[in-house]
């Protein structure tokens, strides 16, 4: 009986050690995201995160964000498609793709919004507007496309 008390306790031990060593390998299945920088002219820029988790093998369900900056790094107002993919190592196909964008300052407002997809690609288009002292200054219209490969690398 004390031999199997003393293999249980040096199975957990040697168990505990796996998981502390390593744990990544049983961690759920994800990426860290993908961020890119898009500077205008004036200094301001579009930050681009794509993200994903795969629910399965074959299926990803994945969002790329873009969010619109001044130049001092502040937010202003974001775009935003999420999608799902089917892929198997030889085709990909976008299953469902949907929009969201959003304000974060009151001089900017989101106008409109919409989703597409097509083949192995997600997009969603936003329409910003910008206003001063409740006027009207200007708009800019932004679209982002998230595509799925073959075998799941996400652009």
């Amino acid at each position: 009986m004390k031999q199997i008390r003393t293999f249980f306790r040096t199975g957990m031990i040697f168990i505990l050690s796996l998981v502390i060593l390593f744990p990544s390998s049983v961690s759920a299945a994800s990426s860290s995201p993908q961020i890119t920088r898009e500077y205008l002219s004036d200094g301001s820029y579009f930050e681009t995160v794509i993200s994903s988790t795969n629910a399965r093998s074959s299926i990803k369900n994945a969002s790329k964000t873009t969010t619109y900056k001044n130049a001092d790094g502040d937010s202003l107002w974001y775009v935003k498609v999420t999608a799902n993919f089917d892929f198997n190592g030889s085709t990909s196909k976008c299953t469902a793709a949907s929009a969201s964008a959003g304000s974060y300052t009151k001089v900017w407002k989101i106008l409109d919004k919409r989703a597409s997809r097509s083949g192995n690609s997600g997009s969603a288009t936003a329409l910003a507007g910008s206003y001063m002292g409740g006027l009207f200054v200007g708009s800019v219209t932004k679209t982002i496309t998230l595509s799925c490969d073959k075998n799941g690398s996400l652009t």
